[in-house]
């Protein structure tokens, strides 16, 4: 079992097993994953030191993230506003492997002031963070299903994701999907997000309504139908 469709395939051509013995079961939100009250965002604001109007990625940091080219795609998109004050960057997420990268980008390109880099931060926490961004934002070039965007989606919060991998089974037609390695095209598609709040309403309904189609109760039962199946073919 293997929670998408991209897995699937991935297991069947990597390993040689037969079609037949992998399926697919995805994996969904939790339930507590939904928009947040104001108190609530406002008290994450206070707890994170997120000022204003934010830009959210939420993911362990390590170099599949891909956060080093949200950098660059954000320094770029402050560049090209002649220094007009963007919404701040906050990452959220604990220190993996490699993940000097990251803070390099971060000093390259000047944005210390700019971003903010929480660490490992409580899951009771991640519904309000989620539901007080401008946007979510998660470039990763590599992911087996890839929960962050489906959280956020929940949360009622625009999805810019990369289109590469599992994610387009994720996200489907309710986020902006980009290609992961064109920096020009992360920094138009949080642009689009930051000018137009027509379509970032749009995505949010899109995204709930699509996110709340994946449910924990439909990955146990068709988990316990290929129980039942390898024991009926015994």
């Amino acid at each position: 079992i293997t929670p998408s469709e991209f897995s699937r395939r991935d297991v069947i051509e990597t390993y040689r097993v037969a079609p037949e013995r992998v399926t697919v079961t995805p994996e969904a939100a939790a339930p507590h994953f939904e928009p947040a009250p104001a108190t609530e965002i406002e008290r994450v604001r206070n707890v994170y030191g997120i000022r204003g109007v934010y830009i959210l990625a939420v993911g362990s940091i390590q170099p599949r993230k891909n956060l080093a080219r949200l950098i660059r795609a954000y320094a770029d998109l402050r560049r090209a506003r002649g220094g007009s004050k963007l919404p701040q960057l906050v990452l959220v997420g604990k220190q993996a492997w490699l993940y000097g990268e990251t803070l390099r980008a971060i000093e390259e390109h000047g944005l210390r002031d700019a971003t903010l880099l929480t660490g490992y931060v409580p899951e009771a926490d991640l519904p309000a963070l989620y539901s007080g961004a401008l946007c979510f934002v998660y470039p990763s070039f590599f992911e087996g299903f890839g929960l962050p965007p489906l959280e956020a989606m929940r949360c009622a919060t625009p999805v810019v994701t990369g289109d590469r991998t599992s994610l387009p089974e994720v996200v489907g037609d309710a986020g902006l999907l980009v290609d992961p390695f064109d920096t020009g095209a992360i920094k138009h598609a949080i642009e689009r997000l930051i000018d137009d709040a027509a379509l970032r309403a749009d995505l949010a309904a899109r995204g709930r309504q699509r996110a709340l189609s994946f449910d924990w109760r439909d990955t146990a039962r068709m988990t316990l139908q290929v129980y039942r199946r390898v024991i009926g073919d015994k």
